[in-house]
């Protein structure tokens, strides 16, 4: 087992230090993913579909035009996981007011599925911070929200209002 006191040093910055905080990054990322990918695995799904069936999830009713600019993904890139979704019965895709606007929506199975992998997520996310003082906390939300750059960081404001 890793000593945590030498991922904790003084933060100079050095190189050395930045490629910890990347690695870290990269094993806690997969290690988070992992339960809801082996589930997903199961329909033959990605990360892809999580993203979308998340956000989709969270915004109860949202257009395709603002599901792309959440993800920051092409139109063909959303295409083919979409339509996957959709013949499944996992989104709903309707015509809004403007008949050029489609919106999505999750169906009572995605509404499902989302909970389970959100529900791995977040327990994972309990467990690990609940021996974590608020300072703690907060410093590493700051810390995950700095490395947003100011054009997502607008999208991020908006979708948790």
């Amino acid at each position: 087992m890793t000593d945590l006191n030498k991922l904790l040093t003084p933060i100079f910055l050095k190189e050395e230090e930045i490629r910890k905080i990347i690695e870290l990054i990269f094993f806690s990322y997969r290690d988070f993913t992992s339960g809801p990918d082996a589930i997903l695995s199961k329909f033959n799904f990605g990360r892809a579909h999580h993203r979308i069936i998340y956000f989709v999830g969270k915004q109860k009713i949202i257009t395709i035009k603002e599901l792309l600019l959440i993800l920051k993904i092409t139109k063909q890139s959303l295409s083919r996981v979409l339509n996957q979704l959709v013949e499944e019965k996992f989104i709903i895709l309707s015509t809004g007011l403007d008949k050029r606007t489609k919106n999505l929506s999750l169906t009572n199975k995605g509404i499902e599925l989302e909970n389970k992998l959100s529900e791995i997520q977040i327990k994972k996310i309990k467990n690990i911070i609940k021996n974590s003082s608020e300072t703690n906390i907060n410093a590493f939300k700051k810390i995950l929200y700095a490395m947003i750059d100011d054009k997502t960081k607008i999208i991020f404001n908006e979708i948790n209002n």
